[in-house]
């Protein structure tokens, strides 16, 4: 009797484990993909929450790619900031292959009680999934409910390896040549489709153009070279300084523009303000032993406020930057409120 039920309950876990790899093999994103691997595991193992890190075969932190909060989750942007290492440190784990116990502090804004933990490797990078569960459970059931879970993500590994070696290749097409930035045939497709969203959804939308001040000189004075190197320094501290969700394009030259979603006017000048500090605030290496102070003019203009399409936004924020560039650059612009100037609201 005992041996036929543990059967039936082999055959179980494999039907499930089976129905969960097929619906994340649905899904081509990687951020897709992830979610629905941390839903899959939610529900194998009754968790009321779930989580997934990688860590790219560079090295770095692993970093947040799934999780079961929304976007607009204040939990799920703190962990967006947090390293699963220092979470783990925190808590007085070793490092981030914790084993299955108890939840560490960074995640006790989501109630568990418990955290099941399973590790695997996918397209070269190391993959952590956890799944937190509200009760407490004892030793053993922890333990098979950890095993079920890293069954479940050697399933859908393979899934996963593919969204992101396309991520990779998708990249290829639409990253710029020379900077860490976007280029600009993607500029041009996103923002429409960003304007679209925002119109529909009733939510802002905003832009910060920005031009690198005198690279004219750096070019003159120390080469094409120093002049590339500068701007390929300029896109990394600005990507840095930005919030996953927004990204960094290069416009041509010297222009770059960041595209900030679910942003409105205030945010985006306050984001601008802090990159405007960042990128003043220390020189630029553009040749070995040589360092460079430099500065960036920015304009700033925001969906439905200045513009209403991603030409005119373009636009708007183009124009409010080159007002700067009149008016002594190493400052911000703001678009002209489109209303006030036609004589609306």
């Amino acid at each position: 009797m005992d041996d036929a039920r543990a059967g039936e309950d082999k055959r179980d876990l494999e039907l499930r484990l089976l129905k969960a790899a097929l619906e994340v093999s649905r899904f081509v994103e990687p951020v897709q993909t992830a979610g629905a691997i941390v839903t899959g595991a939610m529900s194998l193992v009754g968790g009321s929450g779930g989580f997934i890190y990688i860590r790219t075969p560079e090295g770095g932190d692993y970093r947040l790619l799934g999780c079961h909060a929304g976007t607009d989750d204040p939990r799920r942007k703190g962990l967006l900031r947090l390293p699963l290492e220092v979470a783990m440190a925190e808590a007085g784990y070793a490092n981030a292959d914790l084993e299955t116990g108890p939840c560490p502090e960074a995640f006790s804004g989501f109630d568990f009680g418990e955290m099941i933990s399973a590790y695997g490797e996918v397209a070269d990078c190391r993959c952590r999934l956890l799944v937190g569960c509200a009760d407490r459970r004892d030793p053993a059931a922890l333990r098979r409910a950890s095993h079920e879970v890293a069954l479940l993500l050697g399933e859908c590994l393979p899934a996963l390896a593919n969204s992101l070696r396309m991520e990779r290749v998708r990249e290829l097409v639409i990253k710029d040549d020379q900077t860490d930035s976007f280029n600009r045939r993607y500029l041009d497709a996103f923002l429409v489709e960003e304007v679209e969203r925002a119109r529909r959804y009733g939510t802002a939308l905003s832009i910060i153009f920005l031009d690198l001040d005198n690279l004219k000189e750096v070019n003159s004075l120390h080469g094409h070279a120093a002049g590339s190197r500068a701007l390929r320094l300029l896109s990394r501290r600005v990507i840095e300084a930005i919030r996953g969700s927004d990204k960094l394009f290069r416009y041509g030259g010297d222009e770059f523009c960041v595209v900030l979603p679910e942003t409105d006017a205030v945010g985006a000048l306050e984001l601008a303000e802090r990159l405007r500090q960042t990128i003043a605030s220390r020189p630029f290496e553009v040749e070995v032993r040589t360092e460079l102070p430099l500065t960036a003019s920015f304009g700033v203009a925001c969906f439905p406020l200045h513009a209403e399409s991603a030409a005119a936004l373009l636009d708007v924020a183009d124009q409010a930057m080159a007002r700067v560039k009149i008016t002594g650059k190493n400052s911000i612009g703001v678009g002209r409120d489109r209303r006030k100037e036609s004589g609306i609201g």
